[in-house]
């Protein structure tokens, strides 16, 4: 039984590791003196989708920190651990990322309420 769930385990992170590597190219950066003029709804758009992303993502890394408690296997429960560290460290990258896409968002909409008085 603990050995079907070690290889289940490590199937479902190396299946996540490879879909998200596949499906999440690196997003175009943010530069602090980025225009206004750039195309605001695909930085809404990109916002919208790392809000959604990072839940999922938070959800997920609970779940493996879950898996590691329940784990009696000293060996696995630390690579659960390290997985699920590992994870948090991306997320937290996306959270930032969607951070200063807010803020570039709120900058560019201030500036627009001032030119427009």
């Amino acid at each position: 039984m603990k050995t079907k769930l070690v290889v289940v385990m490590t199937s479902l992170l190396i299946a996540v590791s490879i879909f998200w590597a596949q499906s999440h190219p690196e997003a175009k950066p943010v530069s602090a003196g980025a225009s206004c003029a750039l195309d605001r709804s695909d930085y809404q758009e990109e916002v919208k989708d790392l809000g959604v992303y990072t839940a999922r993502m938070q959800s997920r890394i609970v779940m493996i920190r879950n898996s590691a408690g329940i784990v009696e296997n000293p060996q696995l429960r630390n690579a659960l651990q390290v997985d699920a560290d590992m994870w948090q460290d991306e997320l937290d990258h996306k959270k930032q990322r969607m951070t200063r896409l807010q803020a570039l968002l709120d900058r560019c909409e201030a500036r627009e309420k001032i030119n427009s008085r």
